[in-house]
């Protein structure tokens, strides 16, 4: 069955290994399931042995699980609930069993590095006694960072497990043994979920921490049985002839069996080693890399999506059944009942499914078993739309049991088979730790989106969770009809010479009833038909060579294919230069053009070259130096080192163009007028609409895009396009809004650091927004920044802002534009007396810089102004001048102040009521009657509408005088 190479100086004794080869794979081929227990007995005990690590792996990934449904565990690591029921919060529980899938991520890739160069014995000894160590963290954790920390660590040698295991038992089992022994790995991982399910059922009567201690102390258990097999374990045969050790791979060999003649172990490595050899002549190299060259990458991507499919068909939903029937309603003890019951079927499944697999093909499992889960995913997620009720749990827990059947006898054992099986065995540990990494990720994202589903302080989606899951099992199945080839019965030469010819998934079956000599087992077309330019159809000799009666051989030396053209890279620089030369070219000519080439729209055709980094840099530095006082929401180094990092991503880059823009427009730089073609200010804007439209920022919620659309405003707002201005200002308000920024919960699980930094942002947008407001204040501000200098503190004038903003009610701003001003509520007069104190503090006393007192005294000013104005609408003057005489009682000094007063308010009233305003003339009368020459008004620059249609109001005060000395109540 194996290739020839006529070309070798020892042709004689390389037929003779060939023909050793094939009898010896025609001999596994042939033997029965008796036979092949009766004659590797010792290779089915070592593998099984090997395989308890999994038990380890099952009992702890459940345990974690099950305690959630655990009270003791709940009450020390959870928080309580309005109920008075306690539960880890959704992101704990995310965060928990992904910091354990990261520990395994990492555990897999050192362990693939480490078994190849090591081997499996050392690999595993060195694993298990990290494990007994990490352990003790679990056991003695004292809060839940703790506990954190030890499950990622453990997650280290757990991810050693994972890949070891499968791998060792495809490599010294037999063809007919080599389904049961993968397959037992998932037995064993459900052997660990029901004794981790039956170990908590016993521990619920206890009521102190002992019923969450002990389960983690059982773990110390398991490692010292298996140190003591694997210390007795042989070397894999396969990775012995892989390092050219074939005396090691004979005695390894011998000690894995226990009939087979010298002359049977003598075909045997003679199989393995051309298998290799097979492998080593399709692809040089074992690395990770190899793994996705040429025929390996199919071989790779079925691996990793047969893996993947354990988790996308939703086991995760189905098969947390002890928390899912709790949320539907059923007490700890029957939802631990039940937790049982599934775990047994579990296991009486993966036990059928050794005997199925005997009989039915991996790929019939896996179409059949996805398209009955999907059905009852489906089921249940119907059955999740009315209210909870105990017959719709039963229903439901029943469905569920039937759905982890299903699994159990198809894709969960199945999935290990396909995976040991699929992978070359020069690549197999490689393949399958990128496999089962590939399904530790999809793990990960699988443990942030169902605890919400079905957590009640979440999404709380209970049943109708199913819907969700049932679409990804949907999408699994089609990857499946179209991806997924059948490898039952076939040898390692047979599946490497069926992915070189790149058969079709749907095509593997009919293969195994084929003569084997009619393949070819190279990847490499003979001489004969590379000089013809004929497709080579195999065969020793090859069809085409038997045609023409020519002697079929490998003659010609095969170079290293190298590249075909230029490199993407290279060509991708060609393509930019060009366009940039085109671009640059057309462009003063297409903005001579424009009617506004300075603040053109964003969506013009037209796309000029990006900016140059270096330029973010410069404005992000004057923005860190002159700005960042008045808007401290962004970290400037960190948004540096970000873009550095990563200038392709397109959020970061969008929310750097904002900044940068506006920058420009707020300084009013020299560049906020250059023309478009240059670094301005709007070349900045269009490259931020532009990395932004590469993403959907509006469903990203996140404080980037909050900043983008708010440094977007402020950019058109310094262009004048209100409009759009005021759009986006909405705009960053509502993913704010989305965020749940205006909600104080939102503030209690975050770190200090990002604690203060969206309680800034959330008061800046609440102090940017107050002319519409939709944001209310919430209760708790941002504290000043520890061990800033006197000058250099934006948190104080910032602080200062907010507490001018918070008293600024509503009625104020909306007063001018009400036609009715008795529809608004009327503010107390002390009310705005204590307004008027607070505005009229020093502003001089705080640590501010230029930037900021500016920014505190026009907006001093301009409340002050809508306090008069409100004032003038809603209250009275008076008449009474009881107070003139102590007025002239005192020097001139203590007139200037009154005077100043005075003339202020008559400039405004000049404004509100103009002229022929009555309460100017009224004003005016008691300044003469006080000796107060009155000024010469000029008309006050006040925003909004026009005060000239707006009716005088009666005076109230005419027969009550108003007690104050002051000439009006503020």
């Amino acid at each position: 069955m194996l290739p020839t190479r006529t070309e070798e100086p020892e042709g004689t004794a390389v037929e003779h290994m060939l023909s050793n080869a094939r009898e010896a794979t025609e001999r596994e081929k042939n033997m029965t399931l008796w036979q092949s227990i009766k004659t590797y007995p010792k290779a089915i005990f070592f593998s099984m042995t090997l395989s308890l690590c999994i038990i380890m792996e099952g009992y702890d990934v459940q345990l974690l699980g099950n305690f959630y449904g655990l009270l003791q565990f709940r009450q020390k690591f959870g928080v309580p609930l309005e109920n008075g029921d306690w539960q880890l919060t959704a992101s704990w529980q995310s965060g928990l069993q992904n910091g354990t899938q990261v520990g395994q991520i990492l555990g897999l890739m050192v362990a693939g590095i480490l078994a190849d160069r090591y081997g499996y014995k050392k690999t595993v000894l060195g694993a298990l006694f990290a494990l007994i160590g990490f352990i003790f963290i679990l056991f003695f954790a004292q809060n839940i960072y703790m506990l954190f920390v030890g499950g990622v660590l453990c997650g280290l040698p757990w991810g050693a497990f994972q890949t070891l295991t499968a791998t060792y038992a495809a490599d010294v089992a037999p063809i007919g043994l080599r389904p049961i022994l993968t397959t037992y790995v998932n037995m064993c991982w459900v052997v660990g979920q029901l004794m981790s399910t039956g170990i908590l059922r016993g521990l619920l009567t206890r009521q102190d921490q002992w019923a969450w201690r002990i389960p983690y102390a059982i773990q110390w258990a398991f490692p010292p049985p298996i140190i003591l097999g694997v210390l007795f374990m042989p070397e894999s045969p396969t990775w012995l002839v892989r390092h050219g050790r074939l005396a090691d791979a004979k005695n390894s060999l011998r000690r894995l069996t226990s009939s087979l003649t010298e002359e049977e172990i003598e075909y045997k490595v003679s199989m393995i080693a051309h298998t290799n050899e097979l492998e080593r002549e399709a692809q040089e190299g074992t690395s990770y890399l190899d793994c996705f060259r040429g025929v390996n990458r199919r071989r790779t991507e079925i691996a990793c999506g047969a893996w993947m499919a354990q988790v996308w068909c939703g086991i995760w939903f189905g098969g947390n059944v002890v928390y899912f029937l709790q949320q539907a309603g059923f007490d700890a003890e029957q939802s631990f009942n039940f937790g049982l019951g599934m775990g047994g079927v579990a296991l009486a499944g993966t036990l059928c499914a050794w005997f199925i697999l005997l009989h039915v093909g991996r790929r019939t499992l896996y179409l059949v078993g996805l398209s009955g889960m999907f059905i009852i995913l489906l089921a249940v997620g119907f059955m999740g739309i009315p209210e909870p009720v105990p017959a719709l749990g039963w229903a439901s827990g029943s469905l569920m049991l039937v759905y982890v059947l299903i699994f159990d006898l198809t894709i969960g054992p199945v999935g290990y088979c396909v995976v040991a099986e699929i992978a070359s065995t020069r690549l197999r540990i490689k393949t399958v730790v990128l496999a089962r990494n590939a399904y530790n990720i999809a793990s990960i994202i699988a443990n942030f989106l169902n605890p919400p589903i079905l957590n009640p302080t979440a999404w709380n989606l209970r049943g109708k969770g199913g819907f969700i899951w049932c679409g990804f099992c949907l999408c699994v199945l089609v990857w499946a009809y179209f991806r997924l080839p059948e490898p039952k019965g076939l040898s390692p030469a047979e599946l490497d010479i069926l992915f070189e010819q790149r058969v079709g998934a749907r095509k593997f079956r009919k293969f195994p009833n084929q003569d084997p000599r009619e393949l070819n087992l190279t990847s490499n077309a003979c001489d004969g038909c590379t000089l013809r330019r004929v497709k080579c159809r195999g065969g020793l000799p090859c069809t085409e060579c038997c045609k023409r009666s020519v002697d079929c051989t490998f003659l010609r030396a095969r170079r290293k294919p190298g590249p075909k053209g230029p490199r993407p890279s290279t060509g991708q620089r060609i393509r930019e230069f060009q366009n940039n030369e085109v671009l640059l070219r057309i462009g003063p000519k297409a903005a001579e053009l424009s009617d506004d080439r300075v603040y053109g729209p964003l969506t013009s055709p037209l796309r000029y070259p990006s900016v140059p980094m270096d330029q973010y840099c410069r404005y992000t530095e004057i923005f860190k130096q002159r700005l960042s006082a008045i808007w401290p929401v962004v970290d400037c180094d960190a948004l540096l080192l970000r873009l550095a990092q990563r200038p392709d991503h397109h959020e970061t880059r969008s929310l750097a163009a904002a900044l940068c823009a506006a920058v420009i427009a707020q300084l009013r730089l020299p560049e906020h007028t250059e023309p478009l073609d240059g670094i301005s200010s709007h070349r900045f804007a269009l490259d931020a609409e532009h990395f932004r439209a590469l993403f959907d920022y509006r469903e990203s919620l996140t404080i980037f895009s909050v900043l983008t659309s708010f440094f977007l405003h402020i950019y058109y707002a310094n262009t004048q396009k209100l409009r759009t201005a005021g759009l986006l200002l909405r705009e960053s308000v509502s993913i704010a809004q989305g965020m749940r920024l205006d909600q104080p919960a939102a503030y209690s699980n975050l770190g200090r650091v990002e604690r203060m930094l969206r309680l800034r942002l959330f008061w800046l947008l609440f102090v940017s927004e107050r002319l519409q407001p939709l944001l209310a204040p919430i209760d708790e501000l941002p504290v000043e920044e520890e061990g800033a200098n006197a000058s250099g503190n934006p948190s104080s004038g910032f602080l200062r802002l907010i507490q001018l903003f918070i008293r600024l009610e509503r009625n104020f701003i909306e007063a001018s534009a009400q036609t009715v001003p008795a529809q608004l509520h009327i503010v107390e007069r002390e009310k705005l007396s204590q307004y008027q104190s607070f505005l009229n503090l020093d502003v001089d006393s705080g640590p501010f810089d230029e930037a900021q007192w500016v920014d505190l005294f026009v907006t001093r000013q301009w409340i002050r102004t809508l306090l008069w104005e409100y004032t003038v609408r809603h209250f009275s003057m008076s008449y009474t001048l009881a107070c003139v005489p102590p007025i002239k009682c005192n020097n001139n000094s203590m007139l200037v102040k009154p005077r100043d007063i005075l003339h202020s308010l008559e400039q405004v009233l000049s404004t509100v009521g103009g002229p022929n305003s009555p309460f100017l003339a009224r004003l005016r009368q008691c300044m003469a009657e006080a000796d107060l020459p009155a000024g010469l008004p000029t008309s006050l620059s006040l925003p909004a509408a026009s005060y000239a249609d707006i009716d005088p109001i009666t005076e109230e005060s005419a027969s009550s005088p108003s007690p104050s000395c002051s000439h009006s109540s503020n």
